[in-house]
């Protein structure tokens, strides 16, 4: 457990260049194309393909609160599987992190049992107003949900939102924002009384993302707040981030696997498990999102992944929950947009690696680079496998992926210098993980490829 380690024999990917990495306690020390050993373990990685550990910048593990849909243990076990060395996670069921003191207990019981490095959200609420200085150096960002999802409301008063964006902008904080208007909201849900889940993009309507997140952009202007718009699912909604940038505004964005691997049109097949908010829209979103990500619009994918039993999900379609698991699969989902020619290997990667630690921040993470931490995943990309959830580590045991055949699945991952999960075993115990390392709370920066 020391984090002294050598990897010899990789291929870096996708350039497939010989690449041996020292790490020396838990950081990248030396890189080379045929280093000696020094005295530390050494791992021969016999060729295989390698990447630096994913960052997961969105997912609920429900835990504290609900472990019985998820916990730190199993989800953190399914991030390795996934290739995913470090998350950041969103509470959004009791006990909210609305103050420092409930923050740090939160950190604390993550710690005890979390396989993967972590960053947990403070939540941006009126009652939270009053502690958001003191949470600011614990946390990667304020979470604020503008449209009500599992467990929390949508915020409808103009001015209280404008008082929230600027209070997070004086902590020093950005504002990571779950962008659906809670009156277009509501008035779906009148529209389409009877609605099922081939109607829930109408239900949870691209206007409604559209509008919320013009007026995230425009309250974030108005503020001075820094804003990340999670899980972006509109071709119109990337449009008014990238315009945004462009005038130079410190506003970042991220989308999620099934936003751009599955459509509305899949509803049909897949019922209430492709039930998610946002929802899941047109062929045609699906395309405007990866066009953002291709022109760096859209920095990240992060799986938001929000587990439900099988049975929750298997109710009427007015009374199952929303969301999908799905960060066992991050990084081969993501060589599938490879493979299918969606996204070139080197954007791909970044917006799983580099790409996604720069949108939130989060220093030494993403890059296979001295000084950074020693976060690596060891795959094969010619090794194909069929998805079947109840093999999967995460508690929910059902995937909305299930039968796909996909390659890069994970056969080693370290973690910090220490081999965590080989060849599908997990290593080192049952916790490990630690909180991610943040920079002071200052003012908004921009995002990375911006103006």
């Amino acid at each position: 457990m020391t984090g002294d380690l050598l990897v010899r024999g990789a291929r870096a990917w996708p350039t497939a260049e010989r690449l041996d990495v020292r790490a020396k306690g838990g950081r990248i020390v030396e890189l080379g194309p045929d280093l000696a050993p020094a005295g530390e373990e050494v791992l021969d990685a016999g060729g295989r393909a390698l990447i630096p550990g994913l960052v997961d910048v969105h997912v609920h593990f429900r835990d504290p609160g609900l472990a019985h849909k998820e916990g730190w243990e199993t989800g953190s076990a399914g991030a390795l599987f996934g290739g995913v060395t470090a998350v950041v996670e969103v509470q959004n069921n009791p006990p909210l992190s609305t103050s420092r003191e409930l923050l740090v207990e939160r950190l604390e019981h993550v710690e005890a049992r979390s396989r993967v490095d972590f960053g947990c959200l403070a939540n941006l609420l009126p009652d939270s107003l009053g502690e958001l200085q003191a949470m600011a150096p614990l946390t990667p960002a304020f979470k604020c949900f503008l449209g009500g999802s599992t467990g929390l409301g949508g915020q409808t008063d103009p001015e209280t939102l404008r008082t929230l964006f600027a209070a997070a902008a004086r902590a020093g904080r950005m504002i990571v924002a779950h962008c659906e208007d809670e009156l277009l909201l509501r008035e779906g849900k009148r529209t389409h009384p009877g609605a099922t889940a081939a109607e829930h993009h109408l239900v949870r309507s691209t206007e409604a993302e559209v509008r919320s997140i013009e007026t995230s952009i425009a309250l974030a202007e108005e503020t001075g707040a820094e804003l990340h718009v999670f899980h972006i699912s509109t071709a119109r909604g990337v449009e008014l981030v990238r315009e945004a940038r462009a005038r130079g505004l410190p506003i970042s964005a991220s989308t999620a696997p099934h936003y751009v691997l599955l459509t509305c049109e899949d509803a049909g097949r897949l019922g209430n498990r492709m039930k998610v908010n946002p929802s899941i829209k047109t062929p045609a979103d699906a395309a405007g999102v990866i066009a953002g990500l291709a022109d760096h619009a859209v920095d990240a994918i992060g799986t938001d992944h929000a587990p439900h039993p099988v049975e929750d999900k298997d109710r009427a379609y007015a009374h199952a929950p929303s969301g999908m698991p799905s960060v066992d699969l991050l990084w081969p989902l993501t060589h599938e947009l490879v493979l299918r020619g969606a996204l070139d290997p080197d954007t791909a990667l970044a917006s799983v690696t580099s790409r996604a630690a720069d949108s939130l921040h989060l220093p030494g993470k993403g890059r296979i680079e001295t000084g950074f931490d020693a976060d690596l995943v060891l795959f094969d990309p010619d090794e194909a496998r069929r998805v079947v959830g109840a093999e999967l580590p995460s508690r929910s045991k059902w995937s909305a992926y299930e039968g796909m055949e996909l390659r890069g699945f994970p056969q080693v991952v370290v973690r910090r210098g220490t081999v965590a999960f080989r060849d599908g075993a997990f290593e080192g115990g049952d916790a490990g993980g630690r909180p991610l390392r943040l920079n002071p709370p200052g003012p908004p920066a921009f995002p990375s490829g911006g103006a």
